[in-house]
């Protein structure tokens, strides 16, 4: 349920921020716990996630790994770099689904283990749809 509830938050940042609303303070510091574990957890840095989401995609490790650390504590990806399409999808709001499909249809879940597997996926991600793509 925590990883639902997880998901359902980064869905509402991700398509309300750049939709300009603000984010409730519970919603924030949601997002920061999981920021911070996952930082912590790989030692990804500052300057690369915020590079990431201006397009600038560094493929190093800790970078690697934070995405790989985000998906599998939002439910959508397990330690083995296994990526649950299916539940992904199902987990967006409907305003979401038809981006949700085509990163499905369009990504591919490939590399050499978990780490590149999440970058490659949040790669094509990013790429789907700049605009609505958000690393936090």
């Amino acid at each position: 349920m925590l990883k639902f509830v997880t998901f359902f938050v980064l869905c509402y940042m991700v398509f309300n921020v750049h939709a300009g609303d603000d984010m409730p303070p519970e919603v924030k510091a949601m997002l920061k716990n999981l920021h911070d574990m996952c930082v912590a957890e790989t030692g990804a840095s500052e300057s690369d996630i915020a590079d990431f989401n201006k397009g600038k995609h560094n493929p190093v490790d800790n970078l690697k790994c934070y995405m790989k650390c985000l998906m599998v504590q939002l439910g959508i990806f397990d330690d083995d770099g296994a990526f649950d399409s299916e539940a992904y999808v199902d987990l967006l709001p409907p305003h979401m689904t038809e981006f949700g499909k085509k990163v499905v249809a369009n990504c591919k879940t490939e590399g050499s283990g978990a780490c590149d597997i999440a970058y490659n996926l949040n790669v094509c991600s990013y790429n789907q749809d700049p605009k609505i793509y958000m690393l936090f």
